[in-house]
């Protein structure tokens, strides 16, 4: 199913696996990076290593989308802006009639 990127229809799942002040920062970049996109997204915290390490994870904290590792470690909230758009699509058109 094709659909619009953070739509009602097809929502984007975030998992932060890990704890404390890096998890929280992690989530709180990832908000900003799709806040800035317009989108939006679940996001769960959780500490869970053995998952982590089951994705493939070398760092700590691990963000994953829709269950495939996204990225590790506490990327800047414009790089996880570039991840997104590389790795999930482009951000809607504002102001653009269709």
């Amino acid at each position: 199913m094709t659909c619009a990127i953070g739509s009602h229809d097809c929502p984007i799942r975030f998992e932060i696996l890990g704890y404390g002040i890096d998890a929280e920062k992690l989530k709180r970049r990832l908000s900003c990076a799709l806040g800035g996109l317009g989108w939006r997204a679940e996001i769960d915290v959780r500490a869970d290593t053995e998952r982590a390490l089951a994705a493939g994870a070398t760092r700590d904290p691990v963000l994953l989308a829709d269950g495939v590792l996204f990225a590790q470690g506490l990327p800047r909230t414009e790089d996880l802006e570039d991840l997104l758009l590389a790795r999930i699509g482009k951000a809607p058109a504002i102001g653009v009639a269709s």
